[in-house]
């Protein structure tokens, strides 16, 4: 954290309760250091540019009536990176970033391609 563009506070600290009264914690206060000032905020400003906000988005279930491996859309969502898929109305369908969504048909389609369902879909 950069503070006031001259002070950076650094370490495992994370200001909840439970990090000032029971985790072990730590917290480095850094003054007069421009240069690691700078550096410090070159490096949240990439970040920043790459990150997105969080929405969150109403899930939708299966109609009653789908043949069974079928999605309310016709679309598995599997994350390239995990190797899981979700269907729709599981927890997580809605949340995973588009760039690492791979979509499939079926569930069958997602096991071929070696994909585990998510745990806590049904």
């Amino acid at each position: 954290m950069v503070i006031d563009a001259a002070t950076i506070l650094t370490g495992s600290f994370n200001f909840t309760k439970a990090a000032e009264e029971r985790n072990a914690e730590n917290l480095l206060v850094i003054k007069d250091a421009p240069e690691l000032v700078n550096a410090y905020a070159a490096n949240i400003q990439a970040h920043a540019a790459h990150a997105h906000p969080y929405t969150r988005a109403a899930a939708t279930a299966p109609p009653a009536a789908a043949a069974p491996g079928a999605t309310a859309d016709g679309e598995v969502h599997g994350n390239r990176h995990t190797k899981v898929y979700h269907l729709p109305g599981c927890p997580g369908y809605n949340r995973m970033h588009p760039t690492n969504r791979v979509p499939f048909a079926t569930e069958a389609e997602a096991q071929q391609a070696r994909y585990r369902k998510a745990k806590g879909c049904p």
